[in-house]
């Protein structure tokens, strides 16, 4: 899969009703522990997909001017695909306000408001 990384205009307002990546990855891991209870050897490893994907969007990010920092946890946004809900992310940067966003399809509304 190929990840589209966005630096955009501060986002303010409307995070807290998105879920953190925390939150996310502490689903996926119920999920995971699930399997293994149930034997579910093909449904065992979401959480390290995800947290493998975290880690992709992170390094993305960095070579579009991320500074490492977070102002707010990282959020996960979901977009429909083909017979899933994919995951995607977003934070805003400390520093400036800036706000990341690595999407796993183009959004492209969004390259109007790239810095």
């Amino acid at each position: 899969m190929t990840w589209k990384s966005y630096c955009i205009s501060p986002i303010d307002f409307r995070w807290e009703y998105l879920p953190t990546v925390e939150e996310v990855a502490s689903k996926f891991a119920h999920a995971d522990a699930a399997a293994a209870v149930h034997g579910d050897a093909d449904n065992g490893d979401e959480l390290a997909r995800f947290l493998a994907a975290f880690e992709a969007a992170k390094k993305l990010a960095s070579a579009g001017y991320w500074e490492g920092d977070y102002r707010n946890p990282p959020v996960v946004f979901f977009l429909p695909m083909e017979l899933e809900f994919q995951y995607a992310f977003a934070w805003k940067q400390d520093n400036n306000g800036s706000t990341f966003v690595v999407s796993p399809v183009a959004l492209s509304w969004l390259d109007e408001h790239s810095l």
